[in-house]
């Protein structure tokens, strides 16, 4: 396998995209605690750069191996570059295996009570396309990339370099365990979060309306399938403005900082965006403007709290 099979077959090019909503995180540590852990951050990263590398070429392999279209499984990178099977198994449980690594590090670094959260993260990374009741053949990739790539990827950035705050923490005295949950500042990142976990959610969502044809023909049956393409459609659209919403709620309740208003530039790029994949759903043409949407998004968001700390 060359580097440059290795890329594609990784789909290195989605990594940027998956890394905003972790780098927000981080600023949201920033703005509302004040704390920056370099060590933690930086080896969450690579564990992070790690299992997205992982998702990818778990899912083409899983792919390649369930396909039950012949031109489907012929697209496919790994009869299109000729990858051995053995090569790819070897490659996904490398980056498996490094990311787990990194990740019981990062817990050793910070608190237990994060190994839940990223545990959730880590076997549904795993079995969203593995196994015989792999999550992505039925009504719940959305839901399950909005939480896993949005939400927790958000939540964990803030809470690598917050974790000392004490407001999520297991804490033991003799066989006695505590586990500290601090609604007053869990609530607000919560509130937060729901526009990241919003745009991963229609990215799932788009991708699936332009794939139904072709993801029936491989039984499986997505959101999609069972929503129909019009209210799919409906759904895309209500859950921009959730994520709006939130920020909005988010901004009054002075949980992000009114810098974060400056968002609302971004609202005619996004306006354009919908329309054009509400006009037309073609995966090669208009759900590219999905990943531009949560991009700007998530990087709105970033570049405001940066705001939010600079003039604090």
């Amino acid at each position: 396998m060359t580097f440059k099979t290795f890329l594609n077959f990784t789909r290195i090019q989605t990594l940027p995209a998956a890394l905003l909503s972790p780098i927000a995180g981080v600023m949201f540590a920033l703005y509302r605690f004040g704390s920056f852990h370099w060590l933690q951050t930086l080896l969450f990263f690579i564990g992070l750069c790690a299992i997205n590398l992982f998702v990818s070429a778990w899912n083409n392999l899983m792919d390649y191996k369930k396909a039950l279209d012949p031109d489907y499984k012929s697209w496919n990178i790994i009869a299109h570059e000729k990858i051995s099977l053995r090569l790819a198994w070897t490659v996904c449980l490398g980056l498996l295996l490094l990311d787990l690594v990194i990740g019981i590090a990062v817990i050793f670094l910070t608190n237990l009570a994060i190994l839940p959260v990223g545990g959730v993260a880590f076997l549904i990374a795993v079995f969203y396309t593995y196994g015989p009741f792999a999550f992505s053949r039925f009504p719940l990739g959305e839901l399950l990339a909005g939480l896993c790539e949005g939400a927790i990827g958000f939540f964990m950035g803030i809470y690598i370099n917050s974790f000392d705050a004490h407001y999520f923490f297991i804490q033991f005295n003799g066989w006695n365990m505590t586990w500290t949950w601090n609604l007053a500042v869990l609530i607000p990142i919560v509130l937060v979060a729901i526009m990241p976990f919003c745009m991963n959610f229609n990215i799932m969502l788009s991708d699936n309306i332009c794939d139904l044809e072709q993801d029936q023909r491989n039984l499986r049956y997505t959101l999609v399938y069972y929503l129909k393409v019009p209210l799919a459609l409906k759904l895309y659209t209500w859950i921009y403005m959730l994520a709006s919403l939130a920020i909005l709620l988010a901004i009054v309740f002075q949980v992000l900082p009114v810098w974060s208003l400056l968002i609302l530039l971004i609202a005619p790029f996004v306006l354009k965006n919908m329309k054009k994949f509400l006009k037309l759903q073609k995966k090669s043409e208009t759900f590219i403007l999905q990943v531009r949407n949560l991009m700007l998004f998530n990087a709105a968001l970033a570049l405001t709290l940066v705001l939010g700390v600079l003039f604090k």
